[in-house]
């Protein structure tokens, strides 16, 4: 029916999907490991250690996104922190340095390695394209996971009904209330 009119689906009548949840959890997984992966790949392919920066840079934007859309879900109206920005970089900067390293260590022991001497084209399609994955990987999780979290509070609101119960004809609750007969 979706696909006819173009109209959303009623959310009462999809179902949970506990495996749309868990793969929404496993491309969180994934995002995490895709920067320290290109950052191994630089290394392989002996690209300049300059594209760790870039490749921080860009961990450090989806980072900031993924704050943004948090506070945002949570209700509120400020921007991320800048003040930990420059932590933050040196951080990632620090992470993605160790990989490269380690990983040109294990390749120089099988062959003769020489960096790249300069910063191009291929540097900038590593980061770029690594930036944009996770950005797309994290931005289709986090819909996912509104879905499914859309379709809990519908499904709690639709089991909700008010007790009859304890209440009288003006609803308000007198179960349990003693009251003296003269006041």
């Amino acid at each position: 029916m979706h696909c006819m009119t173009g109209l959303p689906p009623d959310p009462r009548s999809l179902p949970l999907s506990p495996g749309q949840l868990g793969l929404a959890l496993r491309l969180r997984l994934l995002s995490l490991f895709a920067f320290p992966a290109a950052a191994a790949l630089a290394a392989i392919l002996e690209r300049s250690f300059l594209v760790l920066l870039l490749l921080a840079g860009g961990m450090m934007l989806v980072s900031w996104i993924e704050r943004t859309r948090f506070l945002r879900a949570a209700g509120e109206t400020r921007l991320p922190d800048p003040g930990a920005f420059w932590p933050g970089f040196a951080m990632r900067t620090g992470l993605l340095l160790g990989v490269f390293v380690v990983t040109l260590g294990v390749l120089a022991l099988f062959r003769d390695t020489a960096l790249a001497r300069s910063f191009g084209w291929p540097d900038l399609a590593l980061a770029g394209g690594t930036t944009l994955i996770v950005y797309l990987m994290n931005l289709a999780s986090a819909r996912m996971a509104e879905t499914q979290a859309n379709l809990v509070v519908t499904h709690i609101n639709a089991q909700f009904h008010p007790p009859d119960g304890p209440a009288n004809a003006t609803g308000d609750i007198i179960d349990g209330e003693f009251t003296d007969a003269d006041q």
